[in-house]
């Protein structure tokens, strides 16, 4: 009789640990499937606030070019951004530096990885 209970008792302790291994991979599964829908809405988030300052940069940039077509004689020098943004300003598909009239120009702000695009036309 105890042969029987010690052999039933074994074949419960190998069926204890195959149920934890599929409990654990059941939660691993649902982990990384987790994982895989909010990592790319954690990136979007964070790439909205770098879009609204490259956005920012191509509208200083678009502005420091209509100050420059403005007053000509002026000597003030293109802005550097304080948050490390960028911007490029061009004519035509090449680049410009905003002496060339009328105004027909695209402004491409740059921040974090994100690039943003404004363009002026003159009728």
């Amino acid at each position: 009789m105890q042969t029987k209970k010690k052999r039933g008792a074994q074949n419960e302790a190998g069926s204890i640990l195959l149920f934890s291994v599929l409990m654990l991979g059941i939660m691993l599964g649902i982990t990384l499937t987790l994982a895989s829908i909010f990592i790319p809405k954690i990136r979007t988030i964070s790439e909205t606030a770098n879009s609204i300052k490259a956005l920012y940069a191509a509208d200083s940039g678009l502005e420091w070019c209509v100050y420059k077509n403005r007053f000509p004689s002026s000597v003030e020098s293109q802005p550097t951004m304080a948050n490390g943004s960028t911007f490029a300003l061009y004519s035509d598909g090449s680049p410009a530096d905003c002496t060339i009239q009328p105004l027909n120009y695209r402004s491409v702000g740059t921040y974090g990885g994100v690039s943003r695009s404004l363009e002026v036309s003159e009728l």
